[in-house]
């Protein structure tokens, strides 16, 4: 590839990235919002507590992330909030990443909770383990490309 269609091809494969990860969290998004009392059964599944929050904060979280993911997702399609999107992205999958792995570290038989619990999220859904984990990486590695990509506005 000659050097005048590089930056072309870079720019393309960051749009495919924000393609992706946009259809991953909408796809995700859509169904919990539909269903937030699954989703929060599915919260309480992974049995975390927090210091000072104690137990009861699923209902709260089944009604925010969704909704953060949905304008998260939006967000990496418009230029000018796609930096912001992908560091949202990014805390999101952290975040995930560590939930799944201390499922798994606890021996926790749990579907993910990732998809919802609808009928379209049935076909989707996934078992805690290596492999959500995994799935998770290759999003992350796909968000720290765009962001990277991004430059900071001044």
């Amino acid at each position: 590839m000659d050097a005048s269609r590089r930056p072309a091809a870079w720019n393309l494969l960051e749009w495919l990235c924000r393609l992706v990860l946009a259809a991953v969290f909408l796809f995700a998004a859509w169904p919990k919002l539909l269903d937030p009392a699954a989703f929060a059964k599915a919260i309480d599944n992974y049995r975390v507590t927090f210091p000072l929050i104690g137990k009861g904060y699923e209902n709260l979280v089944a009604g925010f992330l969704p909704a953060l993911e949905f304008v998260t997702a939006l967000g990496l399609l418009w230029n000018r909030t796609k930096r912001a999107a992908t560091l949202l992205v990014m805390i999101m999958l952290v975040m995930f990443i560590i939930l799944i792995s201390q499922a798994v570290l606890r021996g926790l038989n749990i579907d993910c909770g990732c998809f919802g619990s609808g009928a379209t999220s049935k076909l989707m859904a996934r078992h805690v383990g290596l492999t959500a984990i995994l799935e998770d990486v290759v999003w992350l590695a796909l968000a720290v490309f765009v962001y990277i990509r991004t430059p900071r506005r001044s």
